[in-house]
């Protein structure tokens, strides 16, 4: 058959003179469909196409359309329903704001917490009695059956007048370390240049 196809194209062109392709076009309706083809194109690739081509390709078309499946309409998922689509964006911006809210508020509260002051008075709790196995002694377990309220009131005025002695005591080191600084910043005298005084 592609000896047969060369041949109606060197026919086509030209180039050969066959009487046998001749009557095989007249016999055969698929050569002959090959014979127009080839001649449509010639004249495309000439520009000598004229402008009423009539194509008959109806019997293709239908018979194509025979041996197609037929088309099944896919369902909708939830997915796909405009509802939800319109839906889907609102949640994953209000999921970015919740996560940036979640960190600022971290950052807020970890910023409160390790920025807080520390605590000057070193004597404020209770010293830790140790029960008779040497571990603490639990609150059942107290030697002390009744409080001594006199007592207790007096323990804690020594650990106030003791903090207030720390404090005292920071304070004027704090002092004496800023005069210090300031003699230590202030410009030397210089040694003057009079000679009665040597």
């Amino acid at each position: 058959m592609t000896q047969q196809l060369e041949k109606l194209s060197a026919f086509v062109d030209g180039e050969h003179h066959d009487p046998d392709i001749a009557k095989s076009l007249t016999q055969d309706p698929g050569l002959a469909d090959k014979w127009k083809r080839y001649h449509l194109v010639r004249d495309c690739i000439r520009r000598e196409m004229s402008a009423d081509i009539h194509f008959d390709i109806s019997a293709e078309i239908a018979k194509k359309l025979e041996n197609e499946l037929p088309m099944i309409a896919p369902t909708r998922t939830w997915q796909e329903l405009p509802i939800v689509a319109n839906v889907i964006p609102l949640i994953k911006q209000s999921g970015q704001l919740a996560v940036a809210a979640c960190a600022t508020a971290v950052m807020i509260f970890s910023y409160q917490s390790y920025n807080q002051p520390e605590e000057t008075l070193p004597f404020l709790t209770a010293p830790t009695e140790f029960g008779p196995q040497g571990g603490l002694a639990p609150v059942s377990l107290s030697r002390n059956q009744g409080v001594d309220r006199e007592g207790m009131a007096i323990v804690l005025e020594q650990q106030r007048q003791i903090n207030a002695i720390i404090e005292d005591h920071q304070r004027q080191l704090k002092l004496k370390n800023a005069g210090q600084s300031k003699i230590s910043q202030t410009p030397e005298a210089e040694p003057s240049a009079d000679p009665a005084q040597k």
